[in-house]
Formats: structure tokens, C-alpha cells, sequence
């Protein structure tokens, strides 16, 4: 079995230093360059994913045209590369730092733009999906986002209106009935297209842009970026020739355990396993 060499021995280091840690809190988010990942590391992670994404399974959301991969969730759930990495110094260190408190991953997923198919994601925030579907009764909890691809201003980055996470939930209004195309599909689908069931109104949006400006962090493949749950972001299709997937972890704080909801969504949506993360050290941790 191939397991991930994390590079570090001994106690587990912070991997934030206080002015990366105050530049999330003011910005909302935090990119980082492929460095704070090891080659080795980057080397494990994409080995895993092509058979990820060819997993023929509920777990696998298509786009509209029902054959362009979009998203694949609960990897860490059916790979073991993928349950290892989040426990690596450099995730779970920085996801306790943030949240100052012990984490488990509440979802895991890898996000894909393919090339001149990969849809849009419209305005939202991530937060209300887990507060109204998952009964997550705050906003405690982390994105760390692994580039898979280089990302460009061409291929669908992210997008961001900086400091937007201080201003609290901007719609608590789900959009009623299924996205086009997706008609018969399960009703949790409907969190999870290009038409997103808690949209933020476009007025919103251009108020709070005016007021805080936008920005799309890009970066070369292996470059990590980290954002709140309350950022307001979207992102174009992708228009250009060359892939974007993202490998991707919300880290939960132990104490916002998701309280019992009537209709909850499945387990490699909403994670039931609270049990707090242990580091991983080395190689010989996870044998």
C-alpha cells in the first residue's frame, strides 16, 4: 500500500506564522506557494486521482451534459492517500491554528474544470449549504484547497470579494425545485451544480465588490490555498484548453459538531465521523 512520507519527525510543527494567520482573518482566504507542499507529497496525490474521478458512483456529480466529470466527493472515505493527507503537519497543523481547535474533515472533494466543458460556479457561500443541510450551527470550519493544475485567469479560478466573510450569511432562501438537467436526480443534487440553491443576489454582489474589490488567486500546480466558509466567491467556466481540478478539505473545529437534521444528506456529503484527527508524522505512523 503506498502511503504519504509527510517529510517531518517528532512534534508537529504550526505551519502559519501570525502574519499568514492575520492575512486569512482580514482577507478571508491565504495562498500559498507549492513549497509548503513536499514534491513527493504532490507526486502521491496526483497518482491517486485519475482513479478517483473514474469511480462510476453517487459520489460522482457530472456536469448538464451528463458526461463531463464536476466533482467527486468523499475521497477520503474510499482512498487512502486521500484519509492520510489531512492528518500531514501542513493541513492539519494550519487547519488547528485557524480554527484553535481540534478538526476532522466534515467533506473532501475534487472539483474539476475540464478543458472548454468545466461549468460555472455562481455567487455563493459555502457556509449555508452545511448550516441548512448539515446542521452545522456555526461557521467554524476551514477550506483548504490542494491545485491539481496550474491555475490561470483562463481555466476558472476561484473568486473571491476580499474581507466578505465578515459580513455574516447574505441569503438564508434556498432556490426551490431541481437545476435543469438534473431533474431526477436525488434532491441533495441540487447543492451541488452550476446553479447553486443558495445564490447571493447580484446586487449584493456588486455592493460588497465596489466596497472590498475581487481577486482570483492562481497559481502553479501544488500551491494551497486556504478559505473561510463565509467568503463570497463563484467562478467562470472554464474556456480554455487546459484543466483545473482542485483537491479539496473542509475541516470542522471538534466543538461545532453538526447537531441531527430531519433529512440528512449522505455520509460523503456530510462526514458523521467526529472523532478529532492525529497527526501524521512519518511513514511508519500509518502502517
Amino acid at each position: 500500500m503506498t502511503h504519504v512520507d509527510t517529510g517531518f519527525t517528532g512534534a508537529p510543527p504550526e505551519p502559519l506564522d501570525a502574519a499568514m494567520i492575520e492575512r486569512y482573518r482580514r482577507d478571508g482566504f491565504l495562498l500559498l506557494p507549492p513549497e509548503y507542499l513536499t514534491q513527493n507529497v504532490f507526486d502521491t496525490i496526483t497518482a491517486a486521482v485519475p482513479n478517483l474521478l473514474a469511480e462510476d458512483s453517487p459520489r460522482r456529480i457530472l456536469e448538464r451534459d451528463e458526461t463531463t466529470v464536476r466533482s467527486v466527493y468523499g475521497v477520503h472515505q474510499t482512498d487512502s492517500i486521500m484519509a492520510e493527507l489531512p492528518r500531514m503537519p501542513a493541513l492539519l497543523g494550519a487547519a488547528r491554528q485557524i480554527l484553535d481547535d481540534d478538526v476532522y474533515v466534515h467533506q473532501s472533494k475534487i472539483n474539476l474544470k475540464a478543458p472548454f466543458a468545466g461549468d460555472q460556479w455562481e455567487w455563493h457561500q459555502d457556509y449555508i449549504y452545511w448550516l441548512q443541510s448539515d446542521g452545522l450551527r456555526k461557521p467554524d470550519l476551514v477550506n483548504v484547497a490542494i491545485f491539481l493544475d496550474e491555475v490561470t485567469e483562463f481555466n476558472g479560478p476561484l473568486t473571491f470579494v476580499k474581507s466578505s466573510h465578515r459580513s455574516g450569511l447574505l441569503t438564508r432562501i434556498g432556490a426551490d425545485g431541481m437545476p435543469l438537467g438534473y431533474e431526477d436526480a436525488p434532491a441533495w443534487v441540487a447543492t451541488l451544480t452550476a446553479d447553486e440553491k443558495f445564490q447571493v443576489g447580484t446586487s449584493v454582489v456588486e455592493e460588497m465588490a465596489r466596497a472590498n474589490g475581487l481577486v482570483s488567486p492562481k497559481g502553479p500546480a501544488g500551491s494551497m490555498l486556504f478559505f473561510d466558509p463565509n467568503i463570497l466567491h463563484a467562478s467562470a467556466p472554464n474556456i480554455s484548453p487546459f484543466r483545473r481540478a482542485m483537491l479539496m478539505y473542509v475541516f470542522n473545529g471538534v466543538r461545532n459538531v453538526p447537531r441531527d437534521v430531519s433529512d440528512p444528506r449522505p455520509s460523503f456529503l456530510a462526514e458523521p465521523d467526529t472523532t478529532p484527527l492525529q497527526p501524521l508524522f512519518s511513514v511508519s505512523d500509518s502502517k
